[in-house]
């Protein structure tokens, strides 16, 4: 203990004061640990070591959350968790499943002896899990008795009503760019429309549906589109060989089937808190049952979730963003099939993961602008001459493609799609890899695109400024290598 606290009675600090300590040190980044202790024996009348105030410290994002208190209240001493894995799996189980059985403490006791048999097959004993350790679950996972009502997947449309003035009321505590909304959507990126103009009726094509989920996130006023999380079947598709993946502007995630799971939820959620750092954001999401409701440790972002049944009536990124999304990203699909036909490709529509990234990533951050995020589907309509938005969603959303979202797997498939090392990072795809460009051919290509843009009637000052700002970047490159060459070098190496 510090010399200052000899002779002093050890004082135990309550979840109160660590989390009220954490709140001070949040808004006092300068004080130190002595300066803290004192705050404390000042606040609190307690009197504790900087060790204590140390750890407190490491663990602020938890003291921090805004239902820390609630849950931990009667907890002194925080165990971790002895099976996390297992509890990863049983809890995405509960969430896929809640909306299609009664749960029962007993049910899950028993789904939970099952997954062990699964994740640890080689223990001798089976495992037995107690009524103690089924209370922990259920509070650890926000896990309640609820008492059910209504006929399932009834819409009352006054009762809608009701609930969006109250969903109003609470997004109009928070300034527009403050409010952000997340969805994620199914994404057939090889897939070609069945229907075609044409003089004769042609011969059908066996339809591809690889398939990659795409997260769109972005704020009320359309000021910040943050940028795509994209979830593939892949860890690492052969096409990234050769590619720097911080380039992309996109984060790329994987497990077996391509979906959005809670886990991937939980680390995204995570993952935008930090990009808020002195924040107040209101995050609006949907009642999907990968959307776990119990995320501890943000600071700067409240999960706020939309009623559920009421999804396809008030989501907004579903209300017209994604579908913006989708129709630029088959537009750009289909300019890249004709322009491989046209380059004598053999089969241009096969396109890989990576080629599917750089479509959504230029769509989403070129195609999908601010001005027009609220409204884009209604101009597009009237641009491409459809006559009712029925025929644009049978184009946009081909029947299948968000399926995954209302599926539901066995134990074993939720084990192998969630764990981390569930990924086989060498299971093979159908893509070759990017073949390596040199500096020498990229100044030679950057040359053959400056001289045809001068030929471009359409070529305007921004454009070959662009391409003057990329030949720029190559050349800085090679002097920069050609600094590390000095005559001795030269020598040694004849």
């Amino acid at each position: 203990m510090a010399s200052h606290l000899k002779g002093v009675t050890k004082s135990t600090m309550t979840n109160e004061a660590r989390k009220a300590l954490c709140e001070y040190k949040r808004e006092n980044s300068s004080c130190t640990q002595k300066d803290l202790q004192l705050w404390l024996e000042n606040k609190f009348h307690l009197k504790v070591s900087q060790g204590t105030i140390s750890n407190t410290l490491k663990r602020s994002a938890d003291y921090l959350a805004a239902n820390y208190l609630e849950k931990r209240k009667d907890i002194k001493r925080h165990k971790p968790v002895k099976y996390p894995d297992m509890e990863k799996v049983l809890y995405e189980w509960f969430l896929q499943y809640q909306d299609r059985v009664n749960m029962t403490g007993e049910l899950i006791l028993e789904k939970a002896k099952e997954t062990m048999k699964i994740l640890y097959p080689q223990q001798d004993q089976e495992h037995t899990f107690s009524q103690g350790w089924l209370e922990k679950f259920k509070l650890r996972h926000g896990i309640k008795s609820f008492r059910r009502f209504g006929e399932s997947g009834s819409v009352d449309v006054q009762d809608m009503e009701k609930k969006l003035e109250s969903i109003r009321e609470k997004i109009n505590q928070f300034p527009m760019k403050d409010v952000f909304n997340m969805d994620e959507t199914g994404l057939f990126y090889r897939l070609q429309a069945d229907h075609s103009l044409a003089t004769k009726q042609l011969e059908g094509r066996k339809q591809d549906k690889e398939r990659l989920t795409v997260v769109i996130c972005c704020n009320e006023d359309g000021s910040e589109k943050i940028p795509l999380w994209i979830i593939g079947k892949y860890a690492k598709p052969r096409c990234f060989k050769n590619v720097n993946m911080g380039s992309l502007n996109c984060h790329y995630r994987a497990n077996k089937r391509a979906w959005m799971t809670s886990v991937l939820f939980d680390e995204y959620i995570r993952w935008f808190d930090s990009q808020m750092q002195g924040r107040r954001i209101l995050f609006v999401v949907d009642n999907c049952p990968a959307h776990p409701k119990n995320i501890e440790g943000l600071q700067n972002v409240e999960l706020y979730f939309l009623p559920p049944n009421m999804t396809s009536k008030i989501q907004p990124c579903d209300a017209g963003i994604i579908r913006a999304f989708k129709m630029h990203y088959r537009r750009r699909f289909y300019r890249g099939l004709l322009e491989g036909y046209e380059l004598g490709q053999s089969d241009p529509g096969k396109i890989n993961v990576l080629d599917a990234i750089n479509y959504a990533v230029a769509t989403w951050t070129t195609n999908v602008k601010q001005e027009s995020i609220a409204n884009e589907l209604e101009v597009m309509i009237k641009d491409l001459v459809y006559r009712n938005k029925m025929d644009v969603n049978n184009f946009l959303d081909y029947p299948g493609e968000n399926e995954s979202r209302s599926e539901v797997q066995s134990i074993e498939e939720i084990a192998n799609t969630i764990l981390e090392n569930s990924v086989e990072d060498d299971l093979e795809d159908d893509t070759t890899p990017l073949e390596p460009v040199t500096r020498k051919e990229a100044l030679k290509a950057s040359k053959m695109l400056n001289n045809f843009l001068m030929q471009y009637e359409s070529t305007t000052p921004e454009l070959l400024d662009a391409i003057r700002k990329i030949r720029d970047e190559f050349h800085v490159d090679l002097n920069y290598m050609k600094k590390q060459t000095t005559i001795e070098s030269y020598f040694t190496k004849m």
